[in-house]
């Protein structure tokens, strides 16, 4: 015990000194005005010392400063206009407030309502309004950006609201689009149907138009890969084909897509030299002059008066100093470069991969044909050598896996063949300008910004909830 009680000591020590320098910070922070941070470091200290009275204590005086500079923060961008931005610091108060279990004195709690208000009024014009206009994407969007201050329990009563008016907006606008003549117009009818399966309404689902496919039959291999490593090639291919404009559940038929290329792993080792540079201390004798100081002794007569009072002479010994350079020699040392020769494994992996696909998928065009390449060259010695001097020491080597290399190359080659299945989709039925209903919602399929024939054509009927129809086409 008595050899453990200064290893102790240190740890208190230390733990002490950090408790300090942790506090240090926070009660800086504090000064600076930066409240919510300082009250994030108390945390941490309470949690070091949860007995410590006076860290708790001003803890929860920080909270309550945080959550009053945060409140009156929203409250001064309300006042000024801004309502963005003072709707990101009410939602920071409600998470810190929900996070803390704070309790509000009766200022915050007053200031609190006048900012739901200021909330409320808000997003009647930013929800409400355009709901009201029949705009119900565009009202669902900004719903959608605020539903994490809205998920907080205090304003529940403003979420039911700003809900039920997107909700009913969009259950009209529904009844409506039901009534739009749509003969000879699967695309329009179809967005239709998603239109109103999105509001919880039901509008009768057409035949897939003649441009729609089934799932594409695969043919082709990829040298290199195992059957299960092309079956799940094949099946991630797939799953992106079905989550492309050109996919429908009900169309039957089936494109054919040829796939081709080559995956190739090398490994290699062979065994090198290796130098590692090194400065080594040699010894070598030198010579230096120094001074040395000499005391030599001397004989010499001097007279005296005896206690008779008569002048005698004696013979006194004295000494005297003189110096004188001497050379000597000293052992000095110098740095020599060296070098320390060693044997090592160098071991080195290359990984090659080539993937090609291509399908007819439009009659009047040309195949889509996506290209994919990438190659990983890699290399690391290995051995089990150490020397200290030159910085050597047992080395072993990790080196890429082909599998996991291969996996994510997977996922790059679905997401190029998806992106091209969107871009071949707009190229075929977004570039000629839209004239009817039909042809713009076909266009809407793509799931990107609709060219200005197209949103003209669908605003017409959708107004400015034209700009948000490729959103409904997202999901299936």
């Amino acid at each position: 015990m008595t050899r453990l009680l200064p290893a102790v000591l240190l740890l208190a020590v230390l733990g002490s000194a950090c408790t300090a320098s942790l506090r240090g910070r926070a009660d800086k922070l504090a000064q600076e005005g930066r409240f919510v941070e300082a009250a994030t470091l108390y945390d941490d200290l309470v949690q070091q010392s949860p007995h410590e009275k006076e860290l708790v204590t001003e803890r929860d005086g920080l909270r309550g400063r945080a959550l009053d500079q945060l409140l009156g923060n929203a409250r001064r961008f309300r006042l000024q206009g801004v309502d963005e931005k003072a709707e990101e610091d009410l939602l920071q108060f409600l998470d810190r407030r929900a996070q803390w279990n704070s309790k509000l004195n009766g200022g915050l709690e007053s200031s609190l309502l006048e900012e739901m208000e200021g909330t409320h009024q808000h997003l009647r014009r930013t929800i409400s309004t355009p709901a009201s206009q029949g705009l119900a994407l565009t009202a669902d969007q900004m719903l959608t950006r605020k539903q994490k201050l809205l998920a907080h329990r205090e304003m529940a009563v403003i979420q039911r609201e700003m809900s039920a008016a997107v909700l009913q907006s969009g259950r009209d606008v529904c009844k409506r689009l039901r009534d739009v003549s749509s003969e000879d117009a699967p695309h329009w009818r179809e967005l239709v149907s998603r239109y109103c399966r999105r509001w919880r309404e039901f509008a009768p689902e057409p035949p897939p138009a003649a441009e729609l496919l089934s799932v594409p039959t695969w043919t082709g291999d990829v040298d290199g890969l195992d059957s299960a490593q092309m079956e799940l090639l094949r099946g991630r291919l797939t799953r992106a084909f079905e989550s492309s404009p050109w996919f429908s559940p009900s169309a039957r038929h089936h494109p054919e897509m040829s796939l081709a290329g080559r995956f190739a792993s090398r490994r290699d080792s062979h065994t090198v030299s290796l130098t590692a540079p090194y400065s080594e201390q040699v010894p070598y004798t030198d010579h230096e002059d120094r001074t040395e100081t000499i005391s030599e002794p001397y004989s010499e007569e001097e007279e005296y008066t005896d206690e008779e009072g008569k002048k005698r002479k004696r013979t006194v010994t004295k000494t005297r100093t003189y110096t004188r350079t001497i050379t000597v020699p000293v052992t000095r040392y110098r740095e020599v470069s060296r070098t320390f020769e060693y044997h090592a494994l160098r071991l080195s992996v290359d990984h090659q991969l080539t993937v090609s696909s291509s399908g007819v998928l439009d009659s009047q065009r040309g195949p889509l044909a996506t290209v994919f390449q990438d190659h990983l060259s890699d290399s690391a010695y290995e051995h089990d050598v150490s020397f200290g001097p030159g910085n050597v020491y047992p080395r072993r080597a990790q080196l890429v896996d082909p599998e996991p290399w291969l996996e994510q190359r997977v996922e790059q080659i679905v997401q190029r063949f998806a992106q091209g299945l969107r871009e071949h989709w707009h190229e075929s039925y977004c570039t000629t300008p839209a004239r009817t209903l039909d042809e713009a919602a076909r266009c809407a399929r793509a799931g990107t910004a609709l060219p200005t024939p197209a949103y003209q054509v669908l605003s017409e009927v959708l107004g400015d909830d034209a700009a948000h129809a490729p959103s409904l086409f997202a999901t299936p």
